[in-house]
């Protein structure tokens, strides 16, 4: 009722009255009002879910979406405008854009952030029928499910399914000197009886202020009897081979098979 510049949340109202029942907002703008946080620049536009032939009207800033998988009694809430359940709007994140890696990294997140379950995530991927990248989304939430947590450490786990490397335990909890919880990237047993740490280290390691703090955690892990080895996101994706190498080389068991 106004002639100024619609704000964010006007815009969402404006785009779900336009489209009317059962339309819901869906993708990056659902997980938007869930509060996942992270993919700013995607989450840019408004994205709409509508049934396959409706009829909206062309609003800026607005991506329509058209599905024969329109289930309002399956939407939910938040401040009374209706969108995806955050499983639907992840999966639908992930294949509405051409990249299989931004996929796979849209499973990991939600799960991360802990606004949905792996088994929550397969059992929407079993609903929406063909969508892109079902394969990776299906191997992602696999990896998922089994420990992972980031990109990188879906990546390490294909590491070692490719190179015939025993799968790690995966985000271990230990408690460092000051009694704060940690969590270990990467963690094998090796045959001699020593434990083996593989630490991931992201962009954001090269920050002073994480390099000093995983420096000091470097050194509470070895004090408690661990051997330790760093790579980065980039080597376990790029130079897969290197790292395997590595850390057969340190004693990483083969991997089991069993018929």
């Amino acid at each position: 009722m106004h002639n100024n510049v619609l704000t964010r949340n006007q815009l969402m109202w404006v785009a779900v009255l336009d489209a009317g029942y059962p339309s819901a907002l869906a993708s990056h703008t659902a997980l938007e009002l869930a509060g996942f946080q992270g993919f700013a620049a995607e989450a840019a536009q408004i994205h709409l879910l509508v049934p396959r032939g409706a009829k909206v009207a062309h609003l800026p800033d607005v991506v329509v979406h058209e599905s024969r998988r329109v289930k309002p009694e399956w939407h939910v809430r938040d401040g009374g405008l209706p969108h995806t359940t955050v499983a639907r709007s992840a999966i639908d994140a992930a294949a509405w854009q051409p990249w299989p890696r931004f996929a796979c990294a849209m499973m990991a997140a939600v799960v991360q952030q802990r606004f949905v379950t792996a088994h929550e995530l397969d059992a929407e991927l079993a609903y929406v029928g063909r969508v892109r990248h079902k394969a990776y989304l299906r191997e992602a939430i696999r990896d998922i499910a089994g420990g992972a947590e980031a990109l990188s450490e879906i990546d390490l786990v294909r590491l070692c399914r490719t190179f015939g490397l025993a799968p790690p335990r995966q985000q271990s909890r230990r408690r460092g000197s000051n009694g704060q919880l940690r969590f270990l990237d990467a963690e094998w047993d090796l045959p001699d009886g020593q434990v083996l740490v593989l630490e991931v280290d992201g962009a954001h390691h090269l920050q002073v202020q994480h390099w000093e703090a995983d420096m000091r955690r470097e050194r509470e892990v070895v004090i408690s009897g661990r051997r330790v080895l760093r790579a980065t996101s980039y080597e376990v994706r790029i130079e897969a081979r290197l790292v395997a190498s590595d850390l057969a080389a340190a004693g990483v068991p083969r991997r089991v098979v069993r018929m």
